[in-house]
């Protein structure tokens, strides 16, 4: 399509899962900012940097970071002291409001000039990518620009490995063979909307490439 598979144009959506163990700040960080991976940007600094990983992707992912709010702590079930403690389970916590961001190399060169020239592709691959995670595309593609980068904008739902209903915003930017990617995800209208939504603002106006 256009002189490029759809395929080789990298969307995710950020079914992340991560350990409720892992879900700490991580000790390198500054609050509030990241600098790593030939890119800048600000996010909240109540938010913590989580490890995590998609639930749906495809493209040449180069790498990938999750922020978000921290989760809810969850209360343990009674048991009796003088019995064996079970061992904690190993399920990990699905954490749906979060932002990722992520990196993909491209086949080809995309730049603000010949951006128009891929949006059909680039459409029907987010399109693709949110029915397998049964969810549907609310609006999008819209033009738009990150660290002076040229790409679109969707607004699409998914549903998680557990059934959680999310509604995201999904940002692609390109920078000639790299493309840079955004996932804003929130449960739909669930309580963390408006920090995810403020979040997320934050992040792609400080968005900067600095290598």
């Amino acid at each position: 399509m256009f002189g490029l598979r759809a395929h080789r144009i990298a969307a995710a959506l950020a079914g992340v899962v991560i350990t409720l163990a892992a879900a700490t700040a991580r000790a390198d960080d500054l609050p509030g900012a990241y600098s790593d991976h030939g890119v800048s940007f600000s996010y909240p600094t109540a938010w913590l940097h989580v490890p995590g990983d998609f639930q749906v992707q495809s493209g040449s992912e180069l790498w990938s970071e999750f922020f978000g709010p921290a989760p809810a702590p969850t209360q343990p079930p009674t048991t009796d002291p003088a019995q064996p403690q079970p061992p904690a389970p190993a399920t990990p916590l699905v954490l749906p409001d979060v932002v990722a961001v992520a990196a993909y190399r491209t086949n080809v060169s995309i730049t603000k000039k010949n951006l128009p020239r891929y949006k059909q592709a680039i459409q029907l691959l987010v399109t693709q990518l949110v029915t397998r995670a049964n969810g549907k595309v609310l609006s999008g593609p819209v033009r738009l620009t990150m660290g002076g980068m040229p790409g679109y904008r969707f607004e699409a739902t998914a549903a998680l490995t557990d059934g959680t209903l999310t509604e995201s915003r999904l940002v692609l930017v390109f920078r000639k063979k790299t493309e840079y990617f955004l996932n804003c995800q929130h449960v739909q209208n669930g309580p963390l909307t408006a920090e995810i939504e403020g979040g997320c603002d934050q992040l792609m106006h400080s968005f900067r490439v600095t290598a």
